[in-house]
């Protein structure tokens, strides 16, 4: 099982820190000593002597807290939303269209290519 400490044992058994405390110090709640000085205690050392462990609560969000951050965060969300709706909505369509061509270089594709270079870069001497 799991080690924990002394805050946590007390928050899962119901009980203080200064019960558990007691209890160690009369020997019925065994516990380790970690290097830094602070005790750690089995969870199963806690059922043997406490019974069932108490789960904690899990946090829950209020829904009836209504303000202004919320109405902006809800709002926020709406509209984060239907732009992913959007997006979703565009990478459909670019799915849908055909595939580049890739463009295959022939020896005159090539030649014609390095011409219009030529002729550009030509040009842009006479422009100076």
């Amino acid at each position: 099982m799991a080690s924990i400490t002394v805050n946590e044992a007390a928050e899962l058994v119901g009980r203080s820190r200064r019960t558990l405390y007691r209890d160690m110090k009369r020997g019925n709640l065994s516990f380790t000593t970690r290097r830094d000085g602070h005790r750690q205690i089995e969870t199963s050392e806690l059922e043997r002597c406490y019974g069932a462990l108490k789960m904690p609560e899990p946090d829950t969000l209020s829904r009836d807290s209504g303000t202004a951050s919320d109405d902006a965060l809800i709002a926020e969300i709406r509209a984060l939303r239907e732009e992913l709706a959007g997006l979703r909505e565009e990478v459909a369509q670019l799915r849908r269209l055909p595939a580049p061509e890739d463009k295959v270089l022939t020896p005159a594709s090539a030649a014609r290519d390095a011409s219009h270079l030529f002729t550009a870069e030509m040009a842009a001497l006479r422009r100076r």
